[in-house]
């Protein structure tokens, strides 16, 4: 009678503990769910770090201008400035306890392990070859979210470095496991002139066509030496933000080019004058080679240095490509269907391609 009452009695225990059991379990559970989480993906470059942050949407609410628990694209645009300059203050990269240069490319949502993020995607300008930095990070951490996690990922070539910040550990020290020096730098802006050159197609395509009626060495040198200078004046102009043209319209402006040239190959017979064209179009190409670069981004250390090295590479891959092309040209030049089939025909096709290129890059396509 006493163990069937004592059974009972442990029956009953078991019943009032379980639903406490599971009260905790499921606290800790809906504690571990990242909602609180951010995470810092970040790059080292040459010219300095990219840094992707994504910070979910409830910790940012002090955006939210119209109180309905969550942000919108247009709040995004409207308060950039201030959304800016908050993330800014409160994470900053240093080289040598000096702030590096940032600039907030976009702001943008986004999911992230299924949950609303703002995405932040900022540049952080190299003072100097990178060979280590220290990240501030403070966001959240004193008047949003004290429990504020951020998992950080660090890729500089192959190498990964990983950390979590919290508001008990703000900083980290990334030490580079492959230092940049000036030589290294010099050598990464150079293979990125030649990669730019080798798959900027139009850039290629423009070059093709003006080498499809050269017939003489002399007059493939003179249009090179022309297309040479003159990118390299504007992109020189353009890179030091002493001319600005809207990105749009150089593009749209490139894809003319080559319409024109292709145009002009199936009405002339010569190509002794083209080298004044490819000057006036080589201007144009310049501005495109900047936008590019612009998008890269240079060293502030090693800016001038840096700028010429990259159209150095440029130079390098476009000689690469003429050495390759003008012999074949020049062979097939001795036979009698050459000028219906290759130059009539390929001009054709070219001008085709080029302009659905600037009828898409104009936004009409």
């Amino acid at each position: 009678m006493n163990r069937a009452r004592n059974g009972r009695l442990v029956w009953i225990i078991i019943l009032l503990i379980l639903p406490l059991f599971f009260g905790l379990s499921n606290a800790r559970l809906a504690e571990a769910h990242p909602l609180n989480n951010g995470y810092s993906q970040l790059s080292v470059t040459a010219s300095g770090v990219d840094y992707d942050l994504f910070i979910p949407e409830n910790s940012l609410l002090l955006f939210d201008t119209d109180r309905d628990s969550k942000l919108s694209e247009r709040e995004l645009s409207d308060q950039r400035g201030e959304m800016t300059r908050y993330v800014t203050e409160r994470l900053k990269l240093k080289q040598d306890m000096e702030n590096m240069p940032v600039t907030m490319k976009t702001i943008r949502m986004d999911v992230k392990d299924s949950i609303p993020v703002v995405a932040f995607s900022l540049h952080y300008e190299a003072l100097k070859p990178i060979q280590r930095f220290i990240i501030d990070y403070s966001l959240l951490f004193d008047d949003a979210d004290p429990a504020h996690l951020n998992f950080v990922l660090i890729t500089e070539g192959d190498d990964i470095d990983q950390a979590v910040l919290d508001s008990a550990h703000r900083t980290y020290h990334y030490e580079s496991f492959h230092p940049a020096t000036p030589g290294t730098v010099l050598w990464n802006y150079f293979m990125l002139g030649v990669e730019h050159i080798l798959t900027g197609y139009d850039h290629l395509l423009f070059l093709f066509s003006l080498l499809l009626i050269a017939r003489r060495t002399a007059e493939v040198v003179k249009i090179v030496t022309a297309f040479t200078i003159a990118h390299s004046i504007t992109l020189l102009l353009a890179a030091t933000d002493i001319i600005h043209l809207p990105g749009a319209w150089v593009e749209v402006g490139i894809a003319l080019t080559i319409c024109y040239v292709a145009i002009e190959n199936m009405v002339i017979q010569t190509s002794r004058f083209r080298w004044l064209l490819t000057f006036a179009f080589g201007l144009i190409h310049g501005i495109g080679f900047a936008g590019a670069l612009g998008e890269i981004g240079l060293p502030q250390q090693y800016f001038l240095s840096s700028l010429l090295i990259f159209n150095l590479g440029v130079e390098a891959g476009q000689l690469a490509i003429v050495v390759l092309v003008l012999p074949l040209l020049i062979r097939l030049q001795r036979f009698g269907w050459y000028k219906r089939a290759v130059v009539i025909g390929g001009s054709a096709l070219i001008f085709i391609l080029a302009a659905r290129w600037a009828l898409e890059r104009a936004g009409l396509l």
